[in-house]
């Protein structure tokens, strides 16, 4: 489900971002919490939020490559499939109905097509996501309008393929490393490969 939101709520379901599972085991009456939440790259700083004069700038925190950390959802979700989940499936199976979803699109509809005015601005500043999620020059995906999403289906097959090492090591780390730093960030590969979800 995880992996499908996603794909479907590209918005706050991504795997681009992080969050935190809370699992009960009923048989050992035991509580975990799995933390993958974003983590600040290596080389943030105290001070790189604010500005000449040691002001907050949301600008910084909000609106630039600055503002991104880490992903842990692929961490996280991997982490969850592989040490509670029911061992029937491989991480592939699970990753097998969201590639899908990505590679053969959906209609949009409720809460996608609802955000989209209101992010339209954000959503044109970055020619690759304009080319995913808006249509006809710079337009808002309208309800029924079909997303497809070809690059997150790959990425997805690399996870499928050889684990969060697809997503955090190798090509897509590049990859997303260098499109932070182009955007005024400072995440590096290197926060990729040493990222690790935290049980609690």
């Amino acid at each position: 489900v995880g992996f499908a939101l996603a794909v479907t709520y590209p918005r706050a379901g991504n795997i681009g971002g992080g969050g935190f599972m809370v699992i009960h085991l009923a048989k050992e009456s035991k509580d975990i919490a799995i933390d993958y939440r974003e983590a600040a790259p290596a080389a943030a700083t105290p001070t790189m939020f604010l500005d000449a004069q040691g002001n907050p700038d949301p600008n910084k925190s909000r609106d630039s490559g600055l503002a991104v950390g880490v992903p842990g959802t692929v961490a996280g979700l991997a982490l969850a499939a592989k040490k509670y989940g029911s061992g029937k499936f491989s991480l592939a199976d699970l990753l097998a109905p969201s590639i899908r979803l990505a590679e053969q699109g959906f209609a949009a509809q409720d809460d996608l097509v609802d955000s989209m005015p209101r992010a339209l601005q954000r959503l044109a500043r970055w020619p690759s996501t304009a080319g995913i999620l808006l249509k006809n020059g710079g337009q808002p995906l309208e309800a029924g309008d079909r997303l497809i999403q070809f690059d997150l289906a790959d990425t997805l097959k690399a996870i499928a393929k050889d684990g969060p090492d697809g997503f955090y090591r190798g090509g897509i780390a590049g990859m997303l490393a260098d499109a932070v730093r182009k955007a005024g960030g400072i995440m590096t590969a290197d926060d990729l490969k040493n990222y690790r979800a935290i049980e609690r």
